[in-house]
């Protein structure tokens, strides 16, 4: 999702992973609210709603982008706009981000409706939409993602298909890929993951849809645009993208990317367990002991003085922080490994 809030004057309190997270999805669920009605797929769809649904669609960013310019006035109707989603809903049935996949899977199971119980999904939910796929009714905890019958149909017989597990696997692969990367270094240039997929997909059934791996990343990755309107893939966490404006692209093979995050993992996890210890039962109601570890580990990849650290520490927690919660903490912010990127993006 495009990261939009500006936290540069910020307080580091205010701009910890979670409570970007959480306004990031306040904002999703504020945009789900706007949305038509109906779905392009429903019989009671007009050419009206078809205006509509392709303004918010991928088409209408994608078409801008090729055409390197407005797009003229035109109309679009319902039987256009079918066809043009069914003509790559194959491919783009395999290449849902993973948390796509996952709510098109559970909706494909229980018949097209399915209660959007966790707050986490409204940001795929929304990117469903954007697909033309699906449409989202109610809001808060009432909300419910609503799939045509007839694209359900068409996706249980794709689901169960080898060519579509074949896919899969290598969305999987790249997923993984790209967690490792944004982990390790913060941020990056969305060109090297998008080359590396399209290498992988050339003899399979999704192979020669750039526009579709492009989703891909737009659907499951917080992204800006750098100075020269790149993608940037950056990780949820990183508070000022605008220090990752000059990381150029770093491609490093799945094997490589591997051995640096269990060397990582072997590093970190005994200061995430020992905070963890020391964190439970005394967060304040609206984080997680497990969410504030985390939130506390990516602050120190960004080099966040002890000082912020430590008002960081105090905000999240219902009492004052424990000389032993000092000493931990202290450990964690000198021993977590910085993010390559910072480092990296100051010497281009």
């Amino acid at each position: 999702m495009l990261r939009q809030c500006d936290t540069r004057t910020l307080q580091w309190a205010d701009k910890t992973m979670s409570v970007m997270r959480a306004e990031q999805l306040e904002a999703c669920e504020k945009d789900l609210t706007g949305l038509p009605s109906r779905c392009l797929f429903e019989p009671e769809c007009s050419n009206i709603d078809a205006e509509k649904l392709y303004e918010l669609s991928f088409f209408a960013d994608e078409d801008r982008s090729i055409s390197g310019r407005a797009l003229r006035p035109a109309l679009h109707t319902v039987e256009q706009l079918r066809n043009r989603v069914l003509h790559t809903f194959v491919q783009e049935c395999a290449l849902l981000s993973v948390e796509e996949h996952d709510l098109l899977v559970r909706a494909v199971l229980f018949g097209g409706r399915i209660s959007l119980n966790d707050w986490n999904e409204l940001i795929p939910a929304r990117a469903l939409v954007r697909r033309l796929w699906c449409r989202v009714e109610g809001v808060g905890e009432n909300a419910v993602l609503v799939m045509p019958h007839q694209l359900c149909a068409s996706a249980l017989l794709l689901l169960a298909g080898d060519s579509h597990k074949a896919v899969r696997n290598i969305v999987e692969q790249v997923h993984d890929s790209i967690e490792n990367t944004l982990y390790l270094l913060g941020a990056a240039q969305a060109a090297g993951p998008a080359r590396h997929m399209a290498s992988l997909l050339k003899d399979t059934c999704a192979a020669g849809h750039p526009e579709l791996i492009t989703r891909f990343l737009l659907a499951g990755y917080d992204y800006v645009y750098d100075r020269s309107g790149n993608l940037l893939l950056i990780h949820p966490g990183l508070a000022d993208p605008d220090k990752m404006m000059g990381i150029t692209n770093t491609e490093m093979n799945p094997e490589a990317l591997s051995k640096a995050s269990d060397s990582i993992n072997d590093l970190e996890s005994p200061l995430y367990e020992r905070m963890l210890g020391l964190l439970i039962d005394v967060t304040r109601p609206e984080i997680t002991p497990e969410d504030a570890v985390e939130d506390l580990i990516i602050l120190a990849k960004q080099e966040v003085p002890w000082k912020d650290m430590l008002e960081v520490l105090s905000s999240l927690l219902i009492c004052q922080p424990t000389p032993e919660m000092r000493s931990a903490l202290k450990d964690l912010s000198d021993r977590v490994p910085r993010w390559l990127g910072l480092s990296t993006s100051r010497v281009q």
